[in-house]
């Protein structure tokens, strides 16, 4: 290890001591420092490992396909991690080698578990609220006592072998796991030895509305060296993925990033109806999302500035774009596919037949549209360049943490010197008579807000007339149902004398031929009707789902709610000044929750599959399934705009209960500070001193 960097880290230490008696006063700002202590620490003691291992993340949202692709790509198909399908169910995983198959499981603590009760206490849907109770939910239906499994804090699990493992795992990270509810983090090692000098990560999807499961992630994502990002390609780089992106990734640290634009197989599925062939919708699908790629990155990284993670996030133009189905249907016998798969296969073979004349996937249809090879040799160049990228790492801990360090200490400074200029320039009464011009403003700020709420009402209101009117015309679009010939085969026979008049003996005697005659006839799949309702759910949902995440966008919101804000506040006296109290009024902002989006279409195939199945012939029965098709579409339709239409409504109200009461949380917030202040203005002279000790420990650290 070089002495700078241990010299680094002693600086950071005594830093944090020095700052420590200071703590109650600033408190964001050095936790920001003890927080890059901790970090900067943790890589220390990783690089110094002897047995140094190369850590690779794969991150993206909740159904992204993590897990079945890391089954793929590690342990050739087999189901050793369970796919976790809902946010309540999705905790950190870690993959690395060991001498024999084991399981540890880190339990929340019980301060974590309260945390979660508290927060499942909350009325309203917002995510944090509706997991904790659907977690209370899942350790009350196994009938788990939590206080004994939390006091294990760890837990060590053997097993013979992996397979016995997957049987032990299921319990813990499966999907109604009799322990998943109380788990927050999982490591699997495995004898495998492709593993060794590797640690591989499965982290949890988007905005894990669990705090504690969040902070572990971001701690693991501090230490990772290589990121696989893994979206959809039905909904490729939505604003889930941006969110996720902006929000998850350190400023320093990840030093490779591949993006892999999954279930490319889903995509064929929806596209291919309005395509003449597979390559034409292989083309357009990925013409589409390249260009969607192109322009997201290079917003993303604008927003970066000149960092290594900004170019990084610019080499992400070109993702690789990949299946597992599709690796599965060409390596895998069909004897070891689940439910899941076989769908798609049916789903994509009947779509074939249809829209491209009887088109027949062939193995390297398969193949190429799993493109498996491509995702391994990123991977493999990856563990190829163990040696470069932890050099890369070694090389710029010491200058990133550097870099870092001074970011936080200028905050920090700002802050002191902000606080200070209150006491040296101001007064107690002056700063009083601003506090209750801010809070004589703020019973006002109602109207103010409203104008907010009312322009994403609006603009909700907007789309969701929009949408209505695109969806509506789709709904006969699908509901038209080619009908396919058959041919039908008929055995028939009839009877001949074979007797002769010149035997008498044969007189009477008969032979029966037999032949057969073939017919057409025209039917409906009760197949396609199906799966024209699923398609047209599937795509509805999506659809609606990108849309409501363009109206709630959480940053633009806060942003215009603090922009209304100071605007009320600021009455244009220059003896009243709203920035006195700006960190106040954003940490206020900061707190507010909306709601999110959730559209699930459910069982949308019973109405057909009850009353239809196999080759529907008669044209009365035809007609009924067209009909029955029709009115289904419909139904969808009209049940994930009403979802729609409620999760706006919930936005609406959400913010209406923040307009009502956000003014008593800023008054009180204010209060806060104020008495902060009085504290401060009763000993103005030591105060001052204090601020002037913080200063130069700061700028001292600073220049250094």
């Amino acid at each position: 290890m070089l002495f700078s960097e241990n010299s680094l880290n002693k600086k950071i230490t005594a830093l944090c001591q020095c700052l420590q008696p200071w703590h109650a006063r600033f408190p964001e700002h050095i936790d920001d420092i003890r927080n890059l202590e901790k970090a900067f620490a943790a890589k220390l003691e990783r690089l110094a490992s002897e047995e140094l291992r190369l850590s690779i993340g794969i991150m993206g949202q909740v159904k992204a396909g993590k897990s079945s692709f890391l089954n793929a790509l590690l342990f050739e198909g087999r189901p050793v991690l369970p796919e976790a399908a809902t946010p309540k169910t999705a905790n950190l995983t870690r993959i690395s080698y060991g001498d024999k198959p084991m399981l540890t499981v880190e339990y929340y603590s019980p301060q974590e578990w309260a945390s979660i009760k508290t927060a499942a206490a909350n009325p309203g849907e917002h995510a944090e609220a509706r997991v904790g109770r659907d977690l209370l939910k899942m350790v009350a239906s196994h009938g788990v006592d939590v206080d004994a499994v939390l006091a294990l804090g760890n837990q060590r699990i053997a097993a013979d072998d992996i397979s016995g493992l997957m049987d032990k795992l299921n319990d813990y990270v499966g999907e109604n796991g009799r322990h998943t509810a109380v788990v927050k983090s999982t490591q699997i090692e495995l004898p495998l030895e492709e593993l060794k000098g590797f640690d591989v990560v499965d982290t949890p999807g988007m905005n894990d509305p669990v705090p504690s499961r969040t902070q572990k992630t971001r701690e693991y994502m501090a230490q990772c060296d290589v990121v696989f990002f893994l979206s959809r390609c039905s909904q490729f780089l939505d604003q889930s993925d941006m969110d996720l992106l902006a929000g998850q990734l350190p400023g320093n640290g990840v030093k490779r990033m591949v993006l892999v634009a999954g279930q490319f197989d889903g995509a064929v599925s929806d596209d291919g109806y309005d395509r003449d062939s597979l390559a034409d919708t292989e083309k357009n699908i990925k013409t589409r999302l390249m260009r969607r790629a192109e322009n997201e990155m290079e917003k993303l990284a604008a927003q970066k500035g000149d960092s290594h993670i900004a170019t990084l996030l610019r080499g992400l133009k070109t993702p690789i774009f990949a299946s597992t189905y599709a690796h599965s249907f060409a390596s895998q016998n069909e004897a070891s596919w689940g439910k899941g798969m076989q769908h798609m296969h049916g789903q994509l073979q009947e779509m074939a037949d249809s829209t491209w004349d009887g088109y027949r996937f062939t193995p390297q249809d398969w193949e190429r549209i799993g493109n498996f090879e491509a995702l391994k040799i990123a991977y493999n160049t990856a563990r190829a360049d163990k040696k470069t990228l932890l050099q890369a790492q070694r090389e710029g801990l010491m200058p990133e943490t550097h870099a870092e360090l001074q970011a936080r200490l200028q905050k920090l400074i700002e802050a002191v010197e902000h606080r200070a200029e209150q006491l040296n320039k101001g007064d107690i009464k002056a700063i009083e008579n601003n506090l209750r011009a801010c809070e004589g403003r703020i019973l006002g700020i109602s109207s103010r807000l409203s104008e907010v709420i009312d322009k994403a009402r609006l603009q909700a209101d907007t789309v969701f007339r929009t949408l209505k009117s695109q969806l509506e015309p789709e709904v006969d679009k699908s509901a038209k149902l080619k009908a396919r010939t058959g041919t039908e085969t008929q055995k028939s026979s009839y009877e001949v004398s074979t007797s002769s008049w010149y035997k008498p003996w044969s007189w009477g005697d008969k032979e029966t031929i037999h032949y057969t005659t073939s017919s057409s006839y025209e039917y409906i799949a009760a197949s396609d009707a199906i799966e024209k309702l699923v398609n047209y759910g599937n795509e509805t949902a999506a659809s609606l789902q990108r849309e409501f995440n363009s109206i709630v966008n959480l940053a633009t919101l806060r942003a215009d709610l603090k922009r209304s804000l100071i605007n009320e506040l600021n009455t244009g006296n220059e003896g009243f000044n709203p920035a006195d109290f700006r960190a106040t009024l954003e940490g206020t902002l900061s707190r507010l929750k909306l709601p999110e989006l959730r559209l699930e279409p459910g069982d949308m195939s019973r109405a057909i599959s009850a009353n239809f199945s196999g080759e529907v012939r008669s044209e009365q029965k035809m007609a009924a399934l067209r009909e029955a098709l029709q009115q289904s579409l419909r139904t969808v339709l009209s049940n994930l705009l009403s979802a729609f239409k409620t999760s706006v409504d919930e936005l609406r109200n959400q913010l209406a209960l923040a307009s009502d009461s956000l003014g008593n949380e800023l008054a009180k917030d204010l209060q806060k500070e104020l008495a902060q202040l009085k504290k401060a203005f009763a000993d103005k002279e030591q105060e001052l001193q204090v601020y002037a000790e913080i200063l130069d420990v700061s700028q001292k650290a600073l220049k250094e």
